[in-house]
């Protein structure tokens, strides 16, 4: 075992927290894992314990990965939805928690964790389907946080992303934009720039939630079906149509690729960025020319860029030139999903070479890499942070799917 590996191996437990009362009346009765091991992000967060979960049953954790999936439920259970994290209940992250459990039931094979969980998977799309519906019958990221949490969003974050309100109608609508982009996970970018926003969340549709939503949509039919529940899982599957003609309609421009859809003029994002790798890691498209395209102008020389160089100034965190561990896992699986095997190694290869760099030089993995200059990445909004988490893990899923 490659020392990275060796010190991942050995480090997780440093990120195993004890069951306690997490958030008001939602008590939990497992250890959670948290992004880092100590002084920053010590909580347990929703979509980073997606990955988290792929690095702990690679690591021989099984159990606590079956601890997270539980602590998840309970939350949902408890509140409709599982929050960003266990102390931010006004928004919730990428609604991995259907993919936690059939990527659970895929590797061990029990299919007791279904019957253990679908009113919760259940549940959870149900929060989707009616709290973060928009006019197109597709899904945008969004908040359920009172007037007061929004201006609070609002006073923290819009020096952040450099977005002023003067009345209080406009601060309310930057907040509310600002929360919607944090639940997304990809906080932040500028997917929904528009003339007037850097960050118009709400004038969008966003194609990442639909293929996350299309993906919950056929694995809960799958699921379904395995315990005998054939005619919901048929009413899953047509969902799951109807979710994909209309992806096709709104996201798919006429040069092939997913971009998010600009709801008040009918056009496009004018940002590339990770996400229109999406469709190929869901299962939305097979694209082989479509996906080669948006690598093409994502990748460099150090790894796969969160978003595209343009002509701007200022670059958010969740852009370029970062090289995020989740992007680059996803973008990974999407371009397997479709054959593209050697681009997807290739893409691994550069982010474990930067990871081993790095590590040899400070003793540490990192929250984001710069895939322009293979170092740790230097942004705007706030000083990378060593950690473990979504980097330790994708880091094992690429070396021992790709025996690097």
């Amino acid at each position: 075992m490659d020392k990275v590996s060796l010190y991942i191996k050995e480090n997780w437990v440093k990120t195993f927290h004890p069951a306690n009362e997490l958030a008001g009346d939602v008590k939990i009765n497992h250890p959670y894992v948290s992004p880092c091991a100590t002084d920053f992000y010590t909580e347990m967060f929703y979509w980073d314990t997606y990955f988290i979960n792929i690095g702990l049953m690679l690591d021989g954790y099984s159990e606590q990965a079956k601890n997270n999936i539980d602590n998840i439920s309970r939350f949902i259970n408890a509140l409709g939805f599982m929050p960003n994290a266990n102390y931010i209940l006004d928004r919730s992250q990428p609604p991995f928690f259907t993919r936690m459990v059939y990527d659970y039931y895929k590797t061990t094979s029990d299919s007791s964790i279904i019957d253990d969980y679908i009113e919760t998977i259940l549940k959870e799309y149900d929060f989707w389907q009616t709290k973060r519906k928009n006019p197109l019958g597709l899904n945008s990221y969004g908040t359920h946080g009172s007037d007061a949490e929004i201006m609070q969003n609002y006073n923290w974050h819009h020096c952040r992303v450099f977005e002023s309100g003067e009345t209080d109608e406009q601060k309310m609508q930057i907040g509310r934009d600002i929360m919607a982009i944090a639940e997304s996970g990809l906080d932040f970018n500028m997917r929904f720039k528009t003339p007037k926003s850097r960050i118009a969340a709400h004038e969008f549709s966003h194609l990442d939630l639909d293929c996350i939503l299309y993906d919950m949509e056929v694995n809960a039919a799958e699921m379904l079906r395995v315990i005998g529940r054939e005619n919901e899982a048929e009413t899953f599957e047509k969902n799951a149509g109807e979710r994909k003609e209309l992806m096709n309609k709104y996201y798919l421009t006429k040069d092939g690729i997913y971009l998010d859809y600009y709801i008040k003029t009918g056009g496009h994002s004018e940002i590339l960025s990770a996400v229109s790798l999406y469709p190929y890691v869901f299962g939305v498209s097979n694209d082989k020319d479509g996906a080669l395209k948006v690598l093409k102008r994502l990748e460099l020389e150090y790894g796969l860029s969160a978003c595209e160089k343009r002509s701007d100034d200022l670059f958010y965190q969740w852009d370029y030139p970062c090289m995020w561990p989740a992007a680059t896992c996803l973008a990974y699986m999407g371009l397997k999903n479709i054959g593209l095997d050697d681009d997807a190694t290739r893409i691994a290869g550069k982010y474990v070479s930067v990871a081993r760099k790095i590590f040899d030089e400070t003793g540490k993995l990192w929250e984001k890499y710069d895939a322009l200059t293979g170092k740790i990445a230097v942004t705007s909004e706030y000083e990378t942070m060593p950690m473990m988490g979504w980097t330790a893990a994708v880091y094992r899923y690429f070396v021992e799917n790709e025996k690097l």
